[in-house]
Order: C-alpha cells, then sequence, then structure tokens
C-alpha cells in the first residue's frame, strides 16, 4: 500500500480489485483494463499501472464526494444516472482544468479534452451522455 498526499486529499493506493466491482458490472457499468477506482479514501489500481497526475486529480475530487458516506454516494452512483454524470462532469472538470494549467499547447489541451468526453460518454459510465452534450460540459 502507498499513501498519496495531492494537492487537496490523502489517499491509499492498493493494487488491487475494488470491493465494489461487482456492483459497477451489475449496474452496467464497464471498466477498462486500466480503470482506477475512488472508494472511501482508497484509490484501487488493480492493473498497477502507473497513474498519472491528472487522473490522481480526479480521483481526489471523487474521494472528496465521498467523504461524509462512501456506501450511501455508491448506491447513487449506481442507481441515480444524474448523480453520476453530475459528480463525474465535476470530477473530469478538474481534470482538464489540472491538464490546461499544466500545458499551455492548444492542440494537446484539444486533444485532451476529446479524449475526456470521449471516456465520460462511454459505456465506462454507462453510456449517461453523448460525445457532443461531453465536450460542452467539460469547456
Amino acid at each position: 500500500m502507498r499513501a498519496y498526499w495531492g494537492t487537496r486529499v490523502l489517499m491509499k493506493i492498493l493494487n488491487e480489485q475494488p470491493p465494489i466491482l461487482d456492483k459497477l458490472l451489475k449496474a452496467g457499468l464497464k471498466p477498462q483494463k486500466t480503470t482506477v477506482f475512488a472508494y472511501g479514501d482508497t484509490l484501487y489500481n488493480p492493473s498497477g499501472v502507473e497513474i498519472p497526475p491528472d487522473i490522481l486529480v480526479h480521483e481526489e475530487v471523487h474521494i472528496r464526494q465521498q467523504k461524509d458516506n462512501k456506501n450511501a454516494c455508491l448506491e447513487k452512483y449506481l442507481n441515480d444516472k444524474e448523480y453520476r454524470l453530475k459528480v463525474e462532469v465535476e470530477a473530469f472538470r478538474e481534470q482538464y482544468k489540472f491538464v490546461c494549467e499544466m500545458l499551455k499547447d492548444r492542440n494537446y489541451r484539444a486533444k485532451c479534452l476529446y479524449s475526456l468526453a470521449r471516456e465520460l460518454s462511454s459505456e465506462v459510465y454507462g453510456n449517461i451522455i453523448n460525445y457532443s452534450e461531453a465536450i460542452n460540459k467539460l469547456k
């Protein structure tokens, strides 16, 4: 286990499957091989890959969102698509903001925006939004 102190949140990082994986799959979400999962104060990294700083920023947002009650947040995330969209948009916006603060190249920023919008509009999150809407929400 490692501990990571980001800009805002202390989180444990475990290279193992999250205890919530079965619930995510039953809800129709389709995580990728390198997906990381924030649950409580822990970031689960089952593939063990190096986690880029912008993704750590994204996951810090989820850890803050779950601060008061991780189980209630999980149930709402699984059962309320509007809530899922709200919390993911908040996390993706912070991730994109971080990238924009770190890199000034407009072309790279645009590629990043399109990549994040593709991910947000994918089956990873249950296709809760289309690609065009995702771009608009992340700007």
